[in-house]
C-alpha cells in the first residue's frame, strides 16, 4: 500500500527539512527582535512625550490657578436675614504676572521642540522600513 522508500532518501530529505526549520527559525526571531526594538522605541517616545505634555499641563494649571485664587467670607448659619456672599479676587503684581506669563511661553515653546523632535525621529524610521 505505501511506496517503498530507500532509507539514505528519507535522512536526506529529513537533514533538509531540519535545515529549512532552522533558517525559518533564524527569519522569525530577527522579525520578533525587530519588533521588540520598535515597540521599545515607540514606548519611549509615547513615554517622553507624554511627560512633557503632563509636566507642561501641570505647570500651567498651577500658574494659571494661582492667579483665580478667591477669599469667601464665612456665612452665619442661623440667621432669617439675606445674607451677602461676595467674592474678591487676589491681585499680583504685573511684574509676578509677566514672570509667568514668560515661563509659561518658555515651557510650551520646550513641550513643541520636544514633540517635533520625537515627531520628525517616527517619520525617519518609518521611512527607512522598505516597504513589502
Amino acid at each position: 500500500m505505501f511506496p517503498a522508500i530507500k532509507p539514505q532518501k528519507t535522512s536526506d530529505r529529513k537533514r533538509q527539512l531540519q535545515e529549512e526549520a532552522k533558517a525559518y527559525k533564524k527569519v522569525i526571531e530577527g522579525q520578533v527582535e525587530e519588533i521588540k526594538s520598535e515597540a521599545v522605541r515607540i514606548s519611549t517616545t509615547a513615554l517622553i512625550i507624554g511627560t512633557v505634555l503632563v509636566t507642561t499641563y501641570w505647570l500651567f494649571d498651577f500658574l494659571v490657578s494661582d492667579t483665580e485664587k478667591k477669599k469667601v467670607e464665612k456665612v452665619p448659619e442661623n440667621t432669617n436675614l439675606p445674607v451677602l456672599v461676595k467674592k474678591e479676587k487676589s491681585k499680583e503684581s504685573w511684574v509676578v504676572s509677566s514672570i509667568k506669563g514668560y515661563m509659561m511661553a518658555f515651557l510650551i515653546a520646550v513641550a513643541k521642540d520636544k514633540l517635533i523632535e520625537a515627531l520628525t525621529i517616527l517619520k525617519e524610521n518609518h521611512a527607512e522600513k522598505p516597504s513589502e
